[in-house]
């Protein structure tokens, strides 16, 4: 993929781009994944262009704009991004899911295809809603980040109770035991905060413009589970289509890239 940069505020903005087929795909990557996690997938697609973007405080993205990251911001990026056509499709996976759900909702009529891989964002985790959309849920998050020793013992209970899931528990530990990820993960979600589509809304969109959806997830995924695309099926209707693989969470792995393509490209599994 080729490499670029754009200038935004006081920010730099990596992304990548390769130029395959008539149609525009953008990207979003994951939490603590990069825009060149595509790499692969694009190789594989015929029918795609493919511009993936690093979001804030991931690869060589300089975010200066502090903890804020906006809808607005994003729809300024992608005016700067060279060769970006009047109308695209998106393509998300995990928290990018989120992104491009959240993208779609403020530019609907824009949006040819919406792909979603393992998506965040279809359902609302409460702890991560308490620790970004609360102000005292932001502080003792901050809190837990500076001691987390309590934190993990906090956790822990919550998993004896059935308040979380291993899968979500197992997650988030890798990304806490040491003082850098733990500072990252912070920064990374507080940012992030005002990312957050209205599900009803969005289905409801999609049903207007007839939007066709895919969507991709792992049947052993313990950290966003399928049973939530099944949901956004029913609400969202006949132009959405789902697609279980026997994978688990990281689903941009070599093993599944092909099945990924042939179904974003033609729908059949």
């Amino acid at each position: 993929m080729t490499h670029g940069t754009i200038v935004y505020k006081h920010s730099s903005i990596e992304y990548y781009s390769r130029k395959k087929g008539p149609e525009q795909l953008i990207c979003f990557h994951g939490y603590g994944e990069e825009a060149r996690s595509f790499t692969e997938l694009s190789e594989h697609l015929q029918h795609y262009s493919v511009i993936a973007i690093n979001l804030p405080w991931h690869g060589e993205t300089d975010w200066k704009e502090g903890l804020n990251f906006g809808i607005t911001d994003l729809e300024s990026i992608l005016h700067l991004i060279p060769g970006i056509a009047k109308r695209f499709s998106l393509a998300g996976f995990s928290m990018g899911g989120r992104v491009a759900l959240h993208l779609y909702q403020h530019l609907p009529e824009r949006i040819n295809d919406l792909i979603l891989i393992a998506p965040d964002g279809l359902k609302m985790n409460i702890w991560y809603w308490m620790a970004t959309q609360t102000s005292g849920g932001n502080r003792l998050f901050h809190y837990f980040m500076q001691k987390p020793r309590f934190f993990f013992t906090v956790t822990g209970i919550l998993k004896k109770l059935g308040l979380i899931n291993a899968g979500v528990y197992n997650f988030t530990r890798q990304f806490l035991l040491l003082e850098d990820a733990r500072k990252k993960l912070y920064t990374r979600w507080t940012t992030m905060r005002k990312i957050r589509p209205d599900i009803s809304k969005v289905s409801t969109l999609v049903k207007k413009h007839q939007t066709p959806v895919k969507l991709i997830y792992g049947r052993y995924d313990r950290v966003i589970r399928y049973t939530t695309g099944e949901a956004f099926v029913k609400k969202a209707g006949a132009t959405c289509k789902l697609y279980i693989i026997p994978a688990g969470h990281k689903l941009l792995q070599q093993k599944n890239i092909e099945k990924i393509a042939v179904f974003i490209e033609t729908g059949e599994t």
